[in-house]
């Protein structure tokens, strides 16, 4: 055996054990790249190893006002009720993450949607009760969530009744809640059809009480936690798209002096039945200017006050103060309110839009003479700089008279204004 017979020998044995060895690793799987998915709308993406559509955005907002009081101090308070004497409403950040899964099935879309929200405690001066409660606690809260299978939609999200509150940061006054509801939905032709079944407790109502009243007198009783129950049809074509509901609800209470009013024999406070209708109307005015609208809307109610703007989110008693919005809703007596609000876009990147509403409450049936009278104007223009930042500014007045006549010098009336100024990136 020669050298030249050995080192050729030498090569193949090695050659045989690497090809040994390299038949002992372990072959890499393919990567599952994510991919785009385009059935839902932009933004979406497949779950890696599902036929499951995923969409996360959200924003952070960062924002000041500013604004002032006059008038009955009783009534609209002051505008820092922390700081009596301060016209700022200090900072405050406000953060939003949202998911949405969807996916196709036999049976229709299925959809899970997620927006939750938290904000810093500095709240601005014209805060709602989630702002309040999140001003001791900092936590993060649900402002939105449901679940959707076809024409079935469930969780936590805006009453079917609503239909927006114009082109502003604020709103006019008018149903403005999110509550926790089933919706049953059937559309066809640019029609849709609608009912829901809602929890009244989130527009509210105060449940059963029983106590001493300031006269030292006993009642007992309360609303009766009945769910109300809201249908509406919509249509959308062209430039035009509109709503008309109709709502049943049971929230409102009497009170029933025909007893003692001592623990044996107590003042029952009765539910009362009530009942509202609304509608909206938004046209798309592209032909005069690209991208602007026209909004107007009304409702009417009885025993529904926050229906009508009388109670709840965007409401003549969220001005007064959060807390108030209890008592307004579960007063009886009749309520109606009209808005308006115009949009016109300068450029791509600047719009500016003027509002105006008014809401009137007659409880004359349960007080002699009790009505109430509001009205609230208001003007925004928002700047985006770049995609995904607004600059926005908003500011309104807002006027509220309440008379007595039964009452001498009872009469109440109060005013104020406020400005916002925010920054939004939104993703």
């Amino acid at each position: 055996m020669n050298f030249k017979t050995l080192l050729l020998g030498s090569a193949a044995a090695m050659l045989m054990a690497g090809g040994a060895q390299a038949a002992d690793l372990t072959v890499a799987e393919p990567v599952d790249y994510v991919k785009v998915c385009d059935a839902f709308g932009a933004g979406f993406f497949y779950s890696p190893g599902t036929d499951t559509c995923i969409k996360i955005g959200g924003y952070v907002k960062f924002g000041t006002s500013f604004g002032d009081r006059s008038g009955d101090e009783a009534l609209v308070g002051t505008f820092n009720g922390v700081y009596p004497n301060s016209n700022w409403g200090n900072f405050y950040t406000e953060v939003s993450i949202q998911a949405t899964a969807s996916s196709v099935t036999e049976y229709g879309n299925l959809t899970g949607f997620i927006d939750m929200r938290a904000k810093t405690g500095n709240v601005r001066g014209e805060g709602d009760v989630t702002d309040y409660v999140n001003a001791s606690t900092n936590s993060a809260y649900v402002d939105s969530a449901y679940l959707e299978l076809g024409p079935l939609k469930a969780g936590y999200f805006t009453s079917l009744f609503d239909f927006g509150r114009g082109y502003n940061d604020t709103g006019m006054f008018g149903s403005d809640s999110t509550v926790d509801h089933i919706q049953l939905t059937y559309a066809v032709n640019g029609f849709g059809l609608a009912i829901s079944v809602e929890d009244a407790r989130d527009r509210n109502a105060f449940g059963q009480l029983n106590g001493f009243d300031d006269n030292n007198d006993y009642y007992t009783g309360g609303q009766d936690n009945i769910p109300d129950i809201v249908a509406a049809v919509t249509y959308a074509s062209g430039i035009f798209s509109a709503k008309l509901a109709g709502a049943w609800t049971h929230q409102a209470v009497s009170t029933d002096f025909n007893h003692a009013g001592t623990p044996a024999d107590p003042y029952q406070i009765n539910a009362e039945d009530g009942w509202a209708v609304g509608g909206g109307l938004e046209i798309a005015l592209d032909n005069f200017s690209a991208g602007d609208r026209f909004f107007v809307s009304a409702a009417y109610g009885d025993n529904a006050n926050s229906y009508t703007g009388l109670a709840g989110g965007t409401s003549v008693a969220g001005f007064i103060g959060p807390f108030a919005s209890v008592n307004a809703a579960s007063a009886t007596g009749t309520s109606w309110s009209a808005l308006a609000s115009y949009k016109h876009v300068w450029t791509p990147q600047v719009w500016s839009s003027l509002s105006g509403g008014y809401a009137s409450f007659d409880g004359s049936d349960d007080v002699d003479g009790y009505n109430v009278d509001a009205w609230r104007v208001g003007f925004t223009t928002a700047y985006t700089p770049v995609k995904g930042l607004d600059l926005v500014g908003d500011v309104f007045y807002t006027s509220v008279d309440t008379n007595y006549d039964d009452v001498p010098n009872s009469d109440a009336d109060g005013d104020g204004w406020t400005f916002n100024l925010f920054l939004k990136r939104s993703w």
